[in-house]
């Protein structure tokens, strides 16, 4: 009986038995089809061997609906595997992304805005406040509207630890003697005093030990005075800002945005390949051009996946 075809009301039967299995699913429409055709080839082949054993055509349709099983069970435990799978998936591809944003934080938010910028920034904005005094040959101290502005700065400025002000030269006498003195310094703890004490020219002071691993403290510096400028006004007097900061452990932090960034790619890898299991359409192949070029490489499978048509013909 491999030849033999159903009557319309049986193949109708099994037809509207696989396709309300089929309204379960909330898979693409080309893994939805291969489900068609696969469920009603079975029921099909079941019904064939009921009418083997003598059974007629009607009845052998029921007896292999009922031995597959009651369409409400087989509906529960459907929707049971894919709300399962579908679960996993998009844990997964949470987990994916949410590694991506870790990762861009690390290293965009820590590593380029703050060591990057923040570093630029705030030695700047301390030499802007204390250029119109600290240029004029002859001054040995800031004024005190100067000091409490600088100190309040310090103060409420979020990272910013302390603040130095002193010449670069112009101070030696014709003994050689070294008469530079600090215009100002205050720090608001011991470490960044004496960070600012090390790079202090007119200090000999050795570098502070760092007991932290993740923030450390340093000085960085802002000298407005370029001898090789042709435009140089000469009647200004050099002076260097130090502003004691603290920034982000770079080798850690790096290390870290790199190896959450790894994380996101090999979860996304997992998601996409999972997707391809499914849609019969996994292969080695397919694995490696998603971990290779992820969000890209998907984008491919997509497109090939539309190019692929399913193989059901509806005449």
């Amino acid at each position: 009986m491999t030849d033999y075809k159903l009557k319309g009301k049986s193949a109708g039967r099994i037809a509207a038995y696989v396709e309300n299995l089929c309204r379960q699913m909330k898979e693409p429409s080309d893994q939805v089809n291969d489900f068609r055709e696969e469920m009603t080839a079975n029921l099909t082949s079941s019904v064939l061997e009921q009418m083997q054993q003598g059974l007629p055509e009607e009845e052998a349709v029921t007896e292999a609906l009922a031995r597959f099983g009651e369409l409400g069970e087989v509906k529960k435990e459907l929707v049971r595997i894919y709300k399962i799978k579908r679960t996993f998936a998009g844990i997964v591809l949470k987990g994916a992304f949410s590694l991506l944003l870790l990762s861009a934080v690390v290293l965009g938010l820590i590593i380029g805005v703050w060591n990057e910028w923040a570093v630029s920034k705030y030695p700047k904005e301390a030499y802007a406040m204390v250029q119109g005094e600290a240029n004029v040959r002859g001054t040995e101290s800031l004024s005190e509207p100067l000091q409490r502005k600088l100190q309040n700065w310090v103060d409420r400025t979020w990272g910013v630890k302390g603040v130095s002000v002193e010449p670069i030269y112009g101070s030696v006498d014709d003994r050689g003697v070294d008469h530079r003195v600090n215009l100002f310094m205050y720090a608001g703890n011991p470490l960044a005093k004496g960070m600012l004490r090390f790079v202090n020219d007119s200090e000999d002071a050795p570098a502070p030990k760092q007991d932290g691993f993740f923030v450390k403290t340093n000085a960085f510096s802002e000298v407005g005075y370029n001898p090789a400028d042709p435009d140089l006004d000469q009647t200004q007097y050099p002076f260097v800002v130090h502003v004691a900061m603290t920034y982000f452990n770079y080798t850690f932090f790096y290390s870290l945005g790199l190896f959450l960034l790894g994380g996101y790619v090999l979860l996304f890898a997992v998601w996409a390949s999972m997707n391809a299991y499914y849609e019969r359409r996994g292969n080695v192949a397919w694995v490696l051009l998603f971990l290779l070029t992820n969000v890209l490489g998907y984008g491919l499978y997509v497109l090939s996946r539309r190019w692929d048509h399913p193989r059901l013909q509806v005449n």
